[in-house]
């Protein structure tokens, strides 16, 4: 995933054929090759993208029971039986981090600085998305971690155990950050698609249509669905995060051990809004 990342987000040739056929093509020969060595559970664990939706779909207010019917049921209630797997903390991390990165690195104050500098500037944004990640894991292991002493499980268990927190976090933030990308650049594919080898054809009736940035129209209206996004990520975070942590330590704890992660929780929220906004 973060490789992706790397090649979306920092990569000067990261558009060209050249470069993504060539990261397809090595991705494509590792989910074969690992399909076949490791069979489905390769693609449940390894794959990040699998690893990705899945985690998203944690959200739904649908899930599938013991007997292996769908039922209806609360998305947090659904987000709280999320597996506890090693690598958990680094998905979210690399997921929370990266699009931080991102509205970052789109920031004016940052595009200045890239334009002036003599710096090797890939190799600059490279361990700056690479710290970004590790700073978010980081603070969140600490958090959870440091003060969990007298939880029911050992202290390193801990920060697995809370990751599924973030989700709706990484959720509200990519709603707020790439919103207007899916809603007016997605039209692209629709209109593309019906003349995908740009021939002339028009198999579905959209190569004539033109994009509509009906969004980008009502900066007012945008605006407030991107702070309600990222406000109740949030929100829904630290109430996952709460309810776990009640079940794993002694009452005596609940609101001391707790602190910690509300403040770095409080720190990612202010983060996100910043960045936004601020710069």
């Amino acid at each position: 995933m973060l490789t992706f990342t790397w090649i979306e987000l920092v990569s000067p040739d990261g558009t060209t054929l050249a470069v993504v056929s060539m990261w397809f093509l090595a991705y494509l020969a590792i989910a074969v090759v690992g399909g076949i060595v490791f069979g489905a559970p390769w693609f449940e664990q390894a794959d990040p993208f699998e690893v990705y939706s899945t985690l998203v779909s944690r959200l739904s207010i649908w899930r599938r029971n013991d007997a292996g019917a769908i039922e209806a049921v609360s998305p947090l209630r659904n987000l709280a039986g999320t597996p506890v797997k090693p690598g958990l903390l680094a998905v979210t991390a690399v997921l929370l981090g990266s699009t931080a990165f991102d509205s970052f690195a789109a920031s004016t104050t940052w595009l200045r600085f890239t334009q002036s500098s003599s710096l090797d500037i890939t190799a600059v944004e490279t361990a700056l998305l690479v710290g970004v990640c590790a700073v978010v894991g980081v603070l969140f292991w600490l958090a959870t971690a440091l003060p969990s002493g007298s939880a029911r499980v050992a202290g390193r268990e801990m920060p697995g155990r809370l990751a599924h927190s973030l989700v709706p976090i990484i959720v509200g933030y990519m709603v707020a950050h790439y919103l207007t990308l899916l809603v007016e650049t997605g039209q692209f594919t629709l209109i593309q698609a019906s003349d995908p080898l740009g021939t002339g054809m028009n198999l579905f009736g959209t190569a004539d249509r033109q994009v509509d940035l009906w969004l980008s129209l009502h900066p007012t209206l945008l605006a407030t669905i991107k702070v309600l996004a990222i406000v109740t990520g949030h929100v829904l975070g630290v109430i996952a995060a709460h309810d776990r942590a009640i079940s794993l330590l002694p009452s005596r704890d609940h609101a001391t051990a707790q602190l910690p992660l509300l403040f770095v929780m409080v720190g990612y929220t202010f983060a996100g809004l910043y960045l936004l906004f601020g710069l």
